[in-house]
């Protein structure tokens, strides 16, 4: 008697795991929502993704790739957008959500990095040899106007990118910017 109310009970249970495994995503499998993206130039692709419900939490380099890490709003899951050469090369399942925890979610313009504060007013000659001893490394310039340029910057601990605005061979602003403007 006691086997037969068991049963539904494990019957469901059973149907339960098996739905809940169709939706389970392993590490490293692509993000089949997104694939069309693979290809996209680094700042498109991360619009579409925002306008897709996606939330950018941060970024790193390894060797000449960025990998950037995002959250679905609907599911909460961890995703990992590799850019290669400036162009979405992968989308793919972290396997997690420790991955897009694990960055600082800081993305847009903000306050400057607290290793940087000191550098605004230094002379731009000088101060790029500073700025790679204290752990950032140079990635491009882009002319903002006729008297300044911004150069950007990754942050060796956190994987930011960071802009350094100069003129008149000083350094006039330090700030995070989002990541992609650290790929060339």
């Amino acid at each position: 008697m006691k086997f037969r109310r068991l049963i539904p009970v494990i019957a469901s249970s059973l149907l339960m795991a098996i739905a809940l495994n169709a939706y389970a995503q392993n590490a490293g499998d692509p993000v089949r929502d997104v694939q069309d993206l693979v290809g996209a130039r680094g700042r498109d692709g991360e619009a579409e993704l925002e306008q897709r419900g996606y939330e950018y939490r941060w970024a790193e380099q390894s060797g000449d790739a960025v990998y950037s890490y995002w959250t679905q709003s609907g599911s909460g899951q961890c995703i990992i957008v590799r850019t290669d050469n400036g162009r979405y090369a992968s989308l793919v399942y972290a396997g997690g959500t420790t991955d897009c925890n694990r960055g600082d979610s800081t993305s847009t313009q903000s306050s400057a990095p607290p290793a940087l504060q000191d550098m605004v007013g230094a002379r731009a000659g000088q101060a790029e040899g500073e700025v790679q001893r204290r752990g950032y490394t140079y990635r491009r310039n882009e002319r903002i106007s006729n008297t300044a340029v911004a150069s950007f910057w990754i942050e060796g601990n956190s994987g930011q990118c960071v802009e350094i605005v100069t003129s008149d061979g000083r350094f006039q602003d330090i700030f995070y910017v989002d990541w992609y403007h650290c790929v060339d």
